[in-house]
């Protein structure tokens, strides 16, 4: 798709995802997005024909952010566990200010989704991985347990933030202040699990 040329588009395109993002595909109008706009309906069309190209051009702009996050495996010049570490609290970021998140919602509702796009290569992050395994600088672990558990601890409590706040009983101050530690959390879980240790 295009990239963002002009100021009313970009303030469509920010309108459109608050608007699916609070109502998910199904729930969201044109009209109630182009209220949040600012702008008529009229106005909308001209820059959207309709709902699905706005969706379209939001998921594949949010899919290439997030393949060039997860595909920047190739530096070695940064030892292992800072490069996670780094990029973990860069993957969360991502999931907690971009789009991501209601993506993953839409492709759980509807698969096809992706399959109406073409096939990406191998994320870099598992052959990354997977030669440190071979190396035997880290344990000899399945290396895409490693991709889904990382993917799911930065993710899920992002999902779910209502009822983490409800059941840990943290305030909205307190529970915002956790959730900026927590990417750090991970890391250190993470690491802790497959680096390799000296046992006599």
């Amino acid at each position: 798709m295009s990239s963002i040329t002009s100021e009313p588009e970009k303030k469509i395109l920010d309108a459109a995802k608050a608007v699916f993002e609070e109502f998910g595909y199904n729930g969201a109008r044109m009209q109630k997005i182009a209220d949040v706009a600012g702008i008529s309906k009229a106005s909308l069309h001209y820059y959207f024909r309709n709902k699905d190209n706005l969706f379209d051009r939001i998921f594949d702009e949010t899919m290439s952010e997030f393949m060039l996050i997860v595909s920047t495996w190739t530096n070695v010049e940064e030892e292992w566990d800072v490069k996670l570490r780094n990029f973990i609290i860069e993957f969360y970021t991502f999931l907690k200010t971009n789009s991501l998140l209601f993506i993953l919602r839409e492709i759980n509702r509807n698969p096809e989704l992706l399959k109406r796009r073409k096939p990406k290569p191998k994320a870099g992050f598992l052959s990354y991985f997977e030669n440190l395994k071979s190396a035997g600088v880290i344990r000899n672990i399945n290396v895409p347990l490693i991709y889904v558990f990382m993917h799911s601890l930065c993710s899920y409590p992002l999902l779910n933030r209502s009822l983490f706040k409800r059941t840990t009983g943290l305030s909205d101050a307190e529970f915002e202040t956790f959730m900026d530690e927590y990417p750090n959390h991970v890391a250190d879980f993470l690491i802790e699990a497959i680096k390799k240790t000296n046992r006599k």
